[in-house]
């Protein structure tokens, strides 16, 4: 007996929004083994492989979608750069707390912006960000919001 292989035809592109692409990235984390997170849907270029997401999408997305390694915030191809931000500045800052003990806020700031000269004075950061992170009371995770501090 002869069998045909059955051709695999590519999903079609479809449109989703960004709600969408978070809510598939969870449904994947719930669905896989323990040890595998978000992460493992990372491409080289930072962005997520929507293709291994198509069975909750209904198809590989058209647009492009970026994650945060540190932080896990997925954003859309305008904002690509932002997760290269978050994941530098957050890898300082957590350096920084480990060896020193204390939080490089900017002085008098209510709302826990990064002062980035002092990460890059004391050479945990080697290139100052375009846009101002903020520290959350969520285990000093970053954030591009300003959070009001207590």
């Amino acid at each position: 007996m002869f069998f045909r292989k059955k051709k695999l035809t590519a999903a079609e592109p479809v449109h989703v929004s960004i709600e969408e692409i978070r809510r598939a990235v969870l449904q994947f984390e719930d669905d896989m083994p323990g040890s595998v997170n978000r992460l493992a849907l990372i491409q080289n270029d930072g962005s997520l492989d929507t293709n291994r997401l198509t069975r909750y999408l209904g198809g590989p997305s058209r647009s492009k979608f970026y994650l945060s390694r540190e932080t896990f915030e997925i954003f859309e191809e305008a904002e690509k750069h932002i997760p290269y931000y978050l994941d530098l500045v957050q890898l300082a800052v957590d350096d920084y707390v480990n060896e020193t003990g204390k939080l490089p806020l900017l002085e008098g700031t209510r709302e826990g912006e990064v002062d980035y000269r002092v990460l890059m004075k004391e050479h945990y950061l080697k290139e100052f960000p375009p846009l101002p992170l903020y520290l959350t009371d969520q285990e000093l995770m970053l954030s591009r919001h300003p959070i009001k501090l207590h």
